[in-house]
């Protein structure tokens, strides 16, 4: 009977360490996490948040303090230091664009292609398209900032209207928010009739991208926007 005892107390004192050891360890673990406040002066503290999502620990947390347009982050200091790294790079001044866009009549004839010189450039793209015969209606340059409105007065009553949104670092790319071709229309030419919906396109910089407007899919004509971001 002594021996049993004996041998029950033992199995309980290593049940008992076995499960104060994960104790131990999580509250090692709890002990090694920092807290720091980020302040941002370009960017809102949500989407910082969204930026830094995975870079964030599984022990690690963060809250987001509009008021003070802040963030909060608790987790390893050595993960602290490429979350630090990574919103300093985030927190910056708004950044500068060039954008230009081109408007493109085109159609389809019988007859020979025509392709003007000045849209030579675009060959490979528009030998893709359905229409055998375009006309350059002219171009308009843009220099904008992230966040900032665009508005551009094209040739024959035409205008684009847009929004520069947020350059994303990792593809290079720039997003345009509420993109559309409106028309002077009416008597006076005081009336915008929208020819191309609204629509938000992602540009990778120095990359082109043609949009087409036209009645419907088996219209003979339609207008052509060629759309090129760069910084």
């Amino acid at each position: 009977m002594k021996r049993l005892l004996m041998t029950s107390l033992a199995i309980l004192l290593t049940c008992g360490a076995a499960l104060a050891e994960p104790q131990v360890e999580k509250a090692a673990k709890t002990e090694k996490l920092a807290v720091r406040t980020f302040h941002f002066n370009f960017k809102e503290a949500d989407k910082a948040a969204a930026a830094i999502k995975q870079l964030i620990s599984g022990e690690g947390s963060m809250s987001i303090q509009p008021a003070s347009n802040s963030l909060v982050v608790t987790d390893r200091p050595d993960n602290l230091k490429q979350i630090a790294q990574a919103l300093a790079d985030f927190d910056k001044a708004a950044r500068g664009f060039h954008i230009t866009v081109r408007l493109i009549s085109a159609a389809r004839v019988e007859g020979s292609p025509r392709l003007p010189d000045e849209l030579n450039d675009l060959a490979p793209s528009l030998a893709m398209l359905r229409y055998n015969s375009y006309e350059s209606m002219g171009n308009v340059d843009l220099e904008g900032h992230e966040g900032e409105p665009g508005i551009m007065e094209m040739q024959n009553g035409y205008r684009a209207d847009f929004r520069i949104g947020e350059y994303d670092q990792m593809s290079d790319t720039v997003k345009v928010n509420d993109f559309r071709l409106s028309k002077l229309q009416g008597p006076q030419h005081d009336q915008l009739t929208q020819v191309l919906n609204k629509t938000s396109l992602n540009l990778k910089l120095g990359q082109t991208v043609i949009l087409g407007a036209s009645k419907g899919s088996t219209s003979q004509k339609a207008l052509m926007l060629v759309i090129v971001a760069r910084q």
